[in-house]
């Protein structure tokens, strides 16, 4: 594997082969997890022209991106619990933004980065990494909240303090007539933004424990609404050249109600200029966003880092752009949603590479552990992809698994495979779509007759992957973050 060296080096100092312990400890890879906020594949790196994120795409050019990565929910709470737990959220129990990832595992359990600071790693988050105030309940060396003024140093939870010295207030987002979402072009730089101070509070801790290996994550809000960015990123983006690809109208047709919402915003009326102008503010959040992941790998850079740094870039699910005649936001199993970005840069990679290769976000847990050699603990549901950084051609796994709520108790089930993605809903509607000669999902087979092998087979397949998972959690009551 990638790591064989460091694992060797590991192994001798179990067997008494002469290192010591904290030899094994330091030779072990640093991790940096950077996670933005409802953030689609509408990257330069993956083939969007008029996006602008050079930084994320020079990411992608030392590393593997992944073209086939999908979310197991594609809402913030429940995408996060999963991928940061190991589990699926039919194992987790949390189904929504407001159920306290907590109150499901148990105030004893180990999300991601406090399991390598078990392993003597020192962890610093800021920024959104669990959702909302959940975030908080995590344990770290250091935590930072720019956005709700937090920037501490966890001491086992015993410590919370506020910034001493806070940046600008961002004014609030507006709306004006026929806008669908919320957004403000601001006079702030950079620095003064939340994202910005999420960015800036982590670089002190990229040296600040020679001889330890780190766990940083930045989580960074863009471009979740609103889509609030200095005003020079929305100069960076002409609205009239905001690309609205054509879609066959009668595809909409074919689509069951469920599948539109309520979850997704479904908003069909809009005019072309009102469409262009939410992506324009999109783009100008996202291009905002990889400003800042411009600022954590220029520090990667000046500390010569890259080789003994696993880094990983994702967003918690993807974002609709008015797709299917006018879906916007997530909770939709189109692609659109449930696929969202994954780039990895470790040592061993493939850089400049793109992937094929089926992976889920909760497959991000034991990927990690493998890259850097750390044991793995019982529960984890996740396969490592590890081996596709090395050889991007592997296929990866034999399907995804992606779930959404209809409703207290009505989960809709999708499955993607490489050759189709079937779409399974609480009130037995059913979507199939042919994978390759079909991406952007425009032709139900689900009815069609001469379909009916592929749909029992996908269907079977589906009831094997929900079986493994064993019975659904109730329903956990509403809390607020």
């Amino acid at each position: 594997m990638l790591v064989k060296p460091r694992l060797l080096l590991l192994a001798l100092v179990l067997a008494g082969g002469g290192a010591s312990a904290p030899a094994a400890e330091a030779a072990r890879l640093n991790v940096l997890l950077i996670i933005s906020d409802d953030l689609n594949c509408r990257l330069g790196c993956y083939g969007a022209t008029e996006a602008k994120t050079p930084n994320i795409d020079r990411l992608a050019a030392r590393g593997v991106r992944f073209d086939r990565a999908y979310c197991n929910y594609p809402v913030c709470n429940v995408s996060r619990t999963s991928f940061l737990s190991g589990r699926y959220p039919e194992s987790t129990g949390v189904f929504n933004n407001t159920t306290s990832p907590r109150s499901r595992l148990g105030d004893d359990f180990l999300f991601l980065p406090e399991y390598f600071r078990t392993r003597s790693y020192f962890t610093a988050g800021a920024g959104k990494i669990a959702h909302g105030g959940f975030a908080r309940l995590l344990k770290w060396d250091y935590f930072s909240e720019p956005s709700r003024g937090l920037d501490a140093g966890d001491d086992e939870g015993a410590k919370k303090k506020k910034a001493g010295k806070k940046g600008k207030t961002a004014p609030a987002a507006q709306t004006g007539p026929g806008d669908a979402f919320e957004w403000k072009a601001t006079t702030n730089a950079d620095a003064d933004e939340p994202d910005g101070q999420t960015a800036r509070r982590l670089l002190k801790f990229f040296s600040a424990n020679p001889g330890q290996p780190f766990f940083i994550a930045a989580g960074f809000h863009k471009p979740h609404v609103p889509h609030t960015a200095p005003q020079k990123y929305f100069d960076l983006h002409d609205p009239a050249r905001m690309p609205i690809p054509p879609e066959p109208p009668e595809h909409v047709r074919q689509i069951p109600r469920v599948a539109l919402g309520p979850g997704p915003k479904y908003l069909p009326d809009l005019s072309i200029e009102q469409r262009r102008a939410i992506i324009q503010r999109y783009y100008a959040a996202t291009s905002f966003m990889d400003a800042q992941v411009g600022v954590l790998i220029n520090e990667m850079d000046r500390l010569n880092l890259w080789a003994s740094t696993v880094v990983v870039f994702m967003s918690d699910h993807g974002w609709h752009l008015g797709e299917h005649g006018g879906l916007y936001a997530k909770m939709s199993v189109f692609d659109e949603s449930a696929r969202a970005p994954l780039i990895v840069v470790a040592p061993g990679a493939k850089a400049g590479a793109g992937s094929t290769a089926l992976v889920e976000y909760v497959d991000l847990f034991p990927t990690l552990l493998e890259l850097t050699g750390v044991p793995a603990p019982r529960g984890l549901q996740g396969a490592s992809f590890a081996p596709v950084l090395k050889n991007p051609a592997l296929p990866g796994k034999e399907s995804i698994y992606t779930v959404v709520n209809r409703g207290p108790g009505k989960l809709a089930r999708g499955l993607y495979t490489r050759e189709f993605r079937y779409f399974e809903w609480p009130d037995g509607s059913q979507q199939l779509y042919h994978a390759a000669t079909d991406p952007h999902e425009y032709v139900n087979l689900a009815p069609d007759p001469r379909h009916a092998a592929s749909l029992a087979a996908m269907k079977q397949m589906l009831a094997q992957r929900r079986a493994s998972l064993g019975p659904v959690p109730s329903a956990a009551p509403r809390e607020k973050p």
